[in-house]
């Protein structure tokens, strides 16, 4: 199977505004024609859920005639950590699904809320046997992001595989891993046939920098050995920033940083 590789949706014209309806049709078509340009293959929707569904459903257009794969949609609607939030959450997680339909991806990628364990377990589970089988009929995949520890990733790995649902799995975010202890190789053997899609970042291991890989200290060719240890086949997804920290974004340089780099060291000649 050939490898393949994508970029998340960044904001075309610099720092991406508190007002994130500035991340409009236009501004996003511009962003899929950049990833596309930088030479990537597919892509993840970072800010979709303010689009209409007549404009989500025209950016899946938009990737057709590019020859851009949509992979991924970032959905900012938590799974919830307690009970008494489940039946608030669903209908936001179903529009967040619904959106990512629309888009065309095959991965939804999904934080979850932190709890009392007992109650956080028994929200997923309400919230996850709702959501799995729409995910399922819509040939989407729920991927549940690392964003805490160790611990918190053995947790969500048991509580899944425990539900044993169709249509759910994991994402590996190598800059969360690096953060909160691991690296991103252990969280990757973690995760290993539950890993659905790829959040590749690096850091400096103090903060969520959200660089090109290559650009901080994390080990990539030990990320990338774990990945090929555990047969991932899907999309190599690098999720770079447009609201970096202390520094300006700059969209193509990064982009293309980023496609350059993953080429690189996966031994693919341009």
């Amino acid at each position: 199977m050939a490898l393949r590789f994508g970029c998340n949706t960044l904001y075309p014209h610099g720092r991406l505004p508190r007002e994130e309806t500035a991340f409009d049709l236009a501004a996003h078509r511009e962003s899929l024609a950049l990833i596309r340009s930088c030479g990537f293959d597919g892509c993840e929707f970072s800010h979709y859920q303010h689009l209409k569904p007549e404009e989500q459903t025209a950016l899946r257009a938009t990737c057709a005639e590019l020859g851009l794969m949509p992979s991924s949609a970032h959905s900012w609607v938590p799974l919830p950590g307690a009970v008494a939030n489940v039946a608030v959450a669903l209908p936001r997680l179903h529009a967040s699904l619904e959106g990512a339909a629309r888009l065309g991806v095959s991965v939804m990628v999904l934080h979850s809320a932190g709890g009392e364990a007992e109650d956080r377990r028994n929200a997923l589970g309400q919230t996850l046997r709702d959501l799995a089988p729409a995910a399922a009929k819509a040939g989407i995949t729920l991927a549940i992001e690392n964003c805490s520890s160790r611990a918190d990733l053995e947790f969500l790995i048991a509580t899944v595989d425990a539900l044993a649902l169709p249509a759910v799995g994991f994402n590996i975010d190598t800059g969360h891993a690096v953060l909160h202890g691991m690296t991103p190789a252990e969280a990757i053997r973690l995760m290993g046939h539950r890993l659905a899609t790829t959040h590749l970042q690096d850091n400096f291991g103090k903060r969520d920098d959200h660089l090109p890989p290559g650009k901080g200290t994390i080990d990539w060719v030990a990320t990338r050995d774990a990945l090929l240890e555990v047969r991932y086949q899907g999309m190599f997804m690098v999720e770079i920033s447009d609201c970096p920290p202390e520094r300006e974004p700059l969209p193509r340089e990064d982009t293309q940083a980023a496609h350059d780099f993953l080429h690189k060291l996966f031994g693919i000649r341009a």
